[in-house]
């Protein structure tokens, strides 16, 4: 097999060259040749060349680029949390959890909720556990800011205090108004 180019014109008068694999092979003494492959036109392939060889080589790439320069920054879970958020929105959740909560100073006890929910759907932890499941997991506010864990050591406890003292105080929230959720989830 060899690879030959042909000229053929075209319809508006362009000279255009197209490569083809060819096959050589005898048939009653006789050496004829067929085409194997027709590659297409040769400024075209010029362009997928060194793609091309990075392929016949076997030098994997992701987006053109070899994979020893990719440096991956971040392999955050972010799909558990998305399909919780698509449920809050058609449970009227945000809303529900808005009203009957309220504001804190430092955020939503509604964002806070859906985190507190995400987790224990997802990874049920305590909320000691919840700050190293947000390393890992993609969970963020109504915003797009990410909710990251504060670490601070103190004795055993690793979480810093102002952040378990924002899930303490959700979880009070909740807890003091389990029947107003409830009556809204249900209508």
């Amino acid at each position: 097999m060899y690879v030959r180019t042909v000229k053929v014109r075209s319809s508006n008068g362009t000279l255009n060259e197209y490569v083809r694999v060819v096959e050589a092979y005898r048939e009653h003494g006789k050496v004829k040749q067929r085409v194997v492959a027709d590659l297409g036109r040769k400024d075209l392939l010029s362009s997928l060349l060194p793609k091309l060889r990075r392929v016949l080589e076997g030098t994997p790439t992701i987006d053109g680029k070899p994979v020893e320069e990719i440096e991956v920054l971040d392999a955050s879970t972010w799909g558990p949390s998305v399909v919780l958020r698509h449920l809050f929105e058609q449970l009227g959740l945000w809303r529900l959890l808005d009203q009957v909560l309220g504001r804190s100073p430092g955020g939503s006890y509604a964002d806070r909720a859906f985190v507190l929910l995400a987790n224990r759907l997802t990874r049920p932890k305590s909320e000691h556990g919840l700050a190293t499941w947000l390393e890992t997991e993609f969970v963020c506010d109504r915003q797009g800011r990410r909710f990251v864990p504060h670490w601070h050591r103190r004795g055993r406890v690793r979480v810093h205090h102002r952040q378990l003292e924002a899930w303490y105080r959700t979880l009070d929230r909740l807890l003091a108004a389990k029947a107003k959720i409830e009556v809204g989830l249900y209508r």
